[in-house]
């Protein structure tokens, strides 16, 4: 029926077949929905009994709920992050980031940086000596909450020498651990290292010596360059073996030493005792920046018990040293550490804080506070009924002391030493950014997490006792604010550890780590068999898992095997359950491939002699829970750090000679071995020649190799071995993944972009063809957008065509907006039906159209007023067959919209680029596509076949003999989706129909045409297969990644990454770098976009780009079950504002 331009279509045939993997009965869903179940049954099944007897679920489930509970009532904090990953060591220090016992409460306040080497009123300024000969002294860089501002270690030594003085310098390894220190910190520390001496002659020889190497200068001259080099800002001289005589004849040298220093924009520092009188001459001292006076006694030979510091005696020589000294320039030295004297050795010993309260502990004394000296003391009789008397100077002291120096205006504060201080002492100095009625609170407890106590000699470790906390009360003078008494409840004891396993000098064992390595383990063994000589062996679990039938040899050749944990983690970073899951892997995997059990263990990163630091001490405690022997090591050469095999030889040997140690670690696994392993047949005939033997541990710990590797059996054994060989299956799939998303995306990346600029400099067709064209828009519920979409075609320039609408059955105001608005308009036509779908209107349009080129475009698409014209010179060329135009998102008012407007350009628009110069076009887009009528009839009209119908036909004309283009001057603007829901429901359909396109079309294969050969294979694998690998990839490189992060984190980074991930993530990210060049290519040839788009592709890679994959997964389901989704659709709002509506 029709009324003036418009007709009623009452037709209601319609095709009845099903679309593309519909399943009317859904039984296949139902199948799909049980397989899975049995599947994920079965995977639940194989892991509780293949993780039975290494991790206790109620245990786990008891951690995940405490942790939690903790972060509700804390808020979560930020832990250090476990290294895991490829392995390696630092045997001889730890670094500071590495730290995770508890320290001092830490302040978010701080004192202003050191600036310019000048106090700031109202701050103290704290410097902090650090004696290198104490190797746990750096720990107590992490307790002091960035609260010191000048960094003073122990680097420089003057060394007696033949005829002129020597200098030397700690090397990397020892200043490493201050220089992360102050990399990391908050507020950059300066650094001013002292200058130690070191002679055998009188003083007076040495200060002769001192004064002629420096006649001209040149001593001065080398220690500012050392300085420089250090990238210090200056240098402390400490001459603490020098008295006062000495040092007034260093004058001459002093003098020139501040003089050189000023000169060259460095500071001078001078370190004196109270007895080095030196410091009362005021012209001196006002040559030098920084004279730091440490005020307390340091006690004698023969010296009677006394306090160290007490308030009258600290009052009065800091007063003479002001009256010599400008307070600018003065540090007052508080020391922190205790002496004790012994009945009958005239020498008192200076103690480490943690020693001294440990020994008083341990001996069942009372440690008491002495109001009147501000000191501590003790005394108490040992097992042979021997005197000991202390004197400590502890927290509590300092903050005393602190209190008096503020009274007489002192700012500038030492801390002597770092290593020996009471961990109570950062409390102290962070006190005057705290209320200090918490003060108290915080100096009650008593830990010494920087402290372990050692006995005995050898190899290996035992834990003989647990660290115990302590408890004091500390009470305050309200008036005057010193404390006035303390009373100890319960000194704190440090864990004790037994070094023990020491055998006759001249045996050796060779031990090797973090293996097997399919090459350097190989040569290795191969060495060992030749010469006869027994080795043990540290494996780790996840190598073992790439090599087992080395670790099968290792035990046939007779060598020992030992654990090195499953995945090398800091194991005092892991979880319980991950220390659990450790040990629990490594014993069903060296039972499963050998057959036997071991008893060996040695810790991932564990130090050469132990650990210092108490938070390493549990995870050992947790390997003698389960019988396990802990071997540590005497001589360590620092393979690791590239040294070359004769620096390694040389090493061993040196250390051997030494007495260093009996048990030798190289490593056989980990970066570049080459040097240790040639290294290996030198140490072995060049020791044998010294006359040393080699061993093994069982001798060293007078047992068997049996008891320490006894055999085991059981039908689990075959179980556990299979469980493994899936897993190594698993994790070289990965990497196969990983290579296979790698070259798979480089490769299509590269064709779009050379086949875009190939077409790119393609001539455009000329002008001059103009046939009847009818622009088809079918619409259905679309009153908010279709007014505006009319009028933008009605604006266009190309003069033979006219408008034809159908209205597919809407229930809102679409056809009564037409027809109010567009029934006295000619060129306008409008249809309408019973609701059948889009792809049944565009057919009642085609049927109704007498056009020889139809140009069909949405509703909510605006096109420019040229676009007919672009599209419609392409016809001009008979073999065409439809063209698409370029569609750009007009509403860009948010960041998804946006993310759809670069994945416009680059994936659909660049892309069809490319794929016209091939005729390989898969879509003409339902926003802008003109089609020749016949090529139309030809491939068989729209079909219901699938859920895109645009993709369909097109390519049903291609496979009909026609060309298929792309014209990018034909600009239409749509209406994205601008929410995620609306997105998802969008993509899923057109993944879905994608897929229903490629599966139907799956003949054009055979046919030799590009859009069988190479446009569908395109479609399947990056549309379909690369979202499903991707994320496995990704999942390789996150485990990859995380295994180098993890060891910057803990600071053991370097020899904690081996070669092969690093080169694998500079791989992983080509893919992105070409990602982005494509992307930057692809904005620069658009006349209509800007690079500024740029900006958005790290959210399109890591957050849009992942709603594109998990709508893959749903239409994957969706075609795997036959639970289809129906013509979705996106509610309008007329926010298409890039075209102005024509009035």
């Amino acid at each position: 029926m029709a009324l003036g331009g418009y007709s009623f279509v009452f037709d209601v045939d319609d095709e009845h077949g099903a679309k593309v993997f519909h399943d009317g009965t859904r039984h296949r869903g139902k199948r799909v929905k049980r397989l899975t179940v049995a599947i994920i049954c079965i995977f639940l099944t194989w892991l509780m009994l293949f993780l039975d007897g290494t991790i206790s679920l109620s245990g786990l489930w008891n951690e995940v709920t405490l942790r939690w509970q903790l972060n509700r009532l804390t808020g979560s904090v930020a832990q250090p992050a476990a290294t895991t990953g490829s392995p390696g060591h630092i045997h001889d220090a730890l670094p500071v980031a590495a730290f995770t016992d508890r320290g001092p409460h830490c302040m978010p306040q701080r004192p202003p940086a050191y600036a310019a080497m000048a106090g700031e009123a109202g701050h103290n300024q704290y410097f902090g000596h650090i004696p290198t000969a104490l190797e746990w002294s750096t720990l107590s860089l992490k307790n002091s909450c960035d609260m010191l501002n000048v960094l003073m270690p122990d680097w420089v030594v003057l060394r007696e020498g033949t005829r002129k003085i020597e200098i030397d310098i700690e090397d990397t390894s020892v200043r490493g651990t201050v220089e992360d220190y102050m990399a990391r910190a908050v507020q950059h520390p300066q650094l001013l290292p002292t200058i130690t001496l070191e002679f055998a002659s009188a003083p007076e020889s040495f200060v002769q010596q001192i004064l002629h190497s420096d006649q001209s200068g040149d001593l001065s001259q080398n220690l500012s360059a050392i300085s420089t080099g250090l990238e210090a800002s200056g240098l402390c001289l400490d001459f603490r073996q020098l008295d006062a005589q000495a040092l007034k004849q260093l004058t001459p040298f002093l003098n020139r030493f501040s003089a050189k220093f000023r000169a060259d924009d460095l500071r001078s520092c001078l370190v004196l005792s109270v007895d080095q009188k030196i410091w009362s001459d005021r012209a001196l001292m006002a040559s030098f920046n920084h004279v730091i006076l440490k005020a307390f006694r340091e006690p004698w030979a023969g010296s009677t018990p006394a306090p160290l510091a007490d308030p009258a005696w600290l009052e009065a020589v800091t007063r003479d040293a002001l009256a010599s000294i400008d307070p600018d320039r003065l540090t007052i030295a508080l020391g922190n550490f205790a002496v004790e004297w012994q009945l009958r050795d005239p020498l008192p010993t200076l103690l480490p804080y943690g020693e001294a309260v440990s020994r008083i502990a341990e001996a069942g004394g009372q440690l008491r506070f002495s109001a009147e000296t501000g000191n501590s003391f003790s005394s108490f009789r040992d097992d042979q009924n021997r005197s000991h008397k202390l004197w400590l100077m502890d927290a509590v002291s300092v903050h005393n002391q602190l209190q008096t120096l503020k009274g007489l205006g002192v700012r500038n504060i030492g801390i002597w030493s770092l290593g020996k201080e009471d961990p109570g002492l950062w409390n102290v100095l962070a006190e005057q950014y705290q209320d200090p009625a918490s003060l108290m609170a915080q100096l009650s407890p008593m830990s010494l997490p920087n402290y372990i106590s050692y006995e005995g000699k050898g190899a290996f470790l035992e834990v003989t006792s647990e660290a115990e906390p302590g408890l004091r009360f500390v009470s305050f003078d309200t008036q005057t604010g010193f404390v006035r008494d303390v009373e100890y409840q319960k000194l704190p004891k440090p864990y004790r550890l037994k070094r023990y396993g020491q055998p006759a000098a001249h045996k050796l064992v060779l031990t090797f780590d973090d293996g097997p390595h399919a090459d350097y383990t190989r040569a290795i063994l191969d060495t060992l068999k030749e010469t006869q000589t027994p080795a043990a062996f540290f494996v780790v679990g996840a190598r073992v898992l790439e090599e087992p039938d080395l670790l099968k040899r290792m035990i046939e050749e007779g060598h020992e095997v030992g654990s090195h944990t499953f995945s090398h983690p800091r194991m005092d970073q892991v979880s319980q359950s991950r220390t659990a899951l450790e040990h629990g892997m490594m014993s069903k995997l060296i039972a499963g491939y050998s057959g036997h059990e071991t008893k060996l263990y040695r810790e991932p990163f564990l130090r050469a002699g132990g650990p210092i630091e108490a938070s390493r001490v549990r995870s050992l405690m947790d390997v003698q829970a389960r019988g396990g022997i802990i071997s540590g090591m005497d001589i360590v050469p620092k393979d690791w750090e590239g040294l070359t095999t004769q620096e390694i030889v040389d090493y061993v040997v040196g250390e051997v000679k030494r007495g260093a140690g009996n048990v030798i670690l190289l490593h056989d696994g980990g970066e570049d071995r080459s040097a240790s392993v040639a290294a290996v047949p030198l140490l072995i005939a060049t020791l044998r020649t010294e006359g040393y033997e080699f061993t093994t541990l069982a001798d060293l710990l007078g047992t068997t190799h049996s008891a320490l590797m006894p055999e085991t059996g059981g039908s689990w054994l075959l179980f556990d071995r299979l469980s493994f060989e899936f897993l190594s299956v698993s994790w070289s799939g990965l990497e196969w993944v990983f290579w296979a998303v790698l070259i798979i995306g480089v490769v299509r990346m590269l064709s779009i972009l050379v086949l875009a600029i190939i077409r790119q400099r393609t001539p455009p067709l000329k002008a001059g063809y103009h046939p009847k064209v009818t622009v088809v828009i079918p619409a259905h519920n679309e009153e908010n957008v279709i007014v505006k979409c009319v009028r933008s075609v009605l604006a266009n320039d190309y003069a033979n065509f006219d408008v034809l609408i159908v209205d597919d059955g809407s229930t809102d105001g679409t056809f009564d907006r037409l027809f109010a608005t567009f029934c006295n308009t000619p060129r306008v036509r409008l249809l309408a039906q019973f609701n059948r779908g889009k792809w049944a209107a565009l057919n009642t349009a085609i049927a109704a159209v007498k056009s020889e080129v139809i140009v069909c475009i949405d509703a909510d698409t605006e096109v420019r007023p040229d676009a007919i014209r672009h599209l419609v010179q392409q016809f001009n060329n008979p073999r065409v067959g439809a063209v698409a135009g370029k569609i750009a998102v007009g509403n860009r008012k948010g960041l998804l919209t946006r993310l759809q407007a670069l994945e416009y350009v680059t994936s659909q628009n660049f892309d069809r680029r490319a794929y016209d110069l091939l005729n390989g076009m898969l879509v003409v887009p339902g926003a802008l596509g003109a089609w020749r009528v016949d090529a139309i009839r030809k491939a068989g009209l729209y079909s219901r076949d699938t859920m895109t119908e645009d993709a369909d036909l097109t390519i049903a004309v291609t496979r009909a003999g026609y060309r298929v283009t792309y014209e990018e001057r034909a600009v239409a603007y749509t209406e994205a989706p601008g929410s995620i829901r609306q997105l998802l429901t969008q993509r899923l359909r057109w993944s879905l129909g994608m897929l229903q396109c490629a599966w139907k079309h799956k003949g054009a294969i055979k046919e030799r045409r590009v859009i069988g050969l190479l446009a569908i294979p395109d479609l399947v694998i990056f549309g379909y297969l690369f979202p499903l690998l991707a994320p496995i990839a990704d999942i390789f490189v996150v485990i990859l990644l995380y295994n180098v992060l993890a060891g910057v984190w803990s600071g053991e980074v370097g020899v904690a990454v081996t070669s092969m991930p690093t080169h694998l993530l500079w791989a992983y990210l080509l893919l992105p770098m070409l990602d982005l060049a494509t992307t930057a290519y692809a904005l620069k040839t658009d006349r209509d976009e800007s690079l500024g788009m740029l900006l958005l592709f790290p959210f399109q890679r890591f957050f849009y780009r992942q709603l594109l994959y998990f709508s893959v997964y749903r239409s994957l389901l969706r075609a795997l079950t036959g639970s289809l989704a129906e013509w979705g659709r996106m509610k309008r709002f007329g926010t298409n504002g890039i075209l102005v509506e024509a009035t």
